[in-house]
């Protein structure tokens, strides 16, 4: 999560991924690579060259869950969310003032921005297209993990 701004009366958050990403983002086909790109990561970042597909996000229901520890605790944060499609404009404008060569997601977490910084305790959030909400947190639950729901449904 890098941040984000509001948009259509909502508060989308910037998603990028600086280490990898799968096709599927990009074109919502587990069988293509259509729509891929790849660049080089910044060195600033990566010292030993490598890349990362990157592309603009797909819209779409989306599950996410961001993992942390708590007075040695495992904890999963877990919320469903929505992938929004910006304005070439905007979302150019957001993407340029980040790492353009990193894969971009505008999405909404389906919370405000205070709510999500007010629960803050990791940066990092894994994103699933489709509603898999509920084997989440079974699975979650079975690893060991305390669960915090942290969205709204929708």
């Amino acid at each position: 999560m890098r941040w984000g701004g509001e948009w259509d009366g909502r508060f989308i958050w910037v998603l990028l991924n600086s280490g990898s990403s799968g096709a599927y983002a990009f074109n919502h086909d587990p069988n293509s690579l259509k729509g891929v790109h790849s660049y080089r990561q910044p060195a600033a970042y990566f010292p030993t060259p490598g890349g990362t597909f990157t592309g603009e996000s797909l819209p779409g229901d989306v599950t996410w869950a961001r993992s942390y520890i708590r007075q040695g605790v495992l904890w999963m944060d877990i919320g469903r969310g929505e992938v929004v499609q910006l304005p070439p404009a905007v979302r150019d404008e957001w993407w340029n003032s980040t790492t353009r060569v990193w894969p971009f997601m505008a999405a909404d977490l389906h919370m405000s921005r205070d709510t999500l910084m007010a629960h803050y305790m990791s940066n990092h959030i894994a994103v699933a297209y489709g509603d898999v909400f509920s084997e989440m947190v079974a699975l979650s639950q079975e690893l060991g993990f305390k669960v915090r729901i942290i969205s709204n449904s929708h």
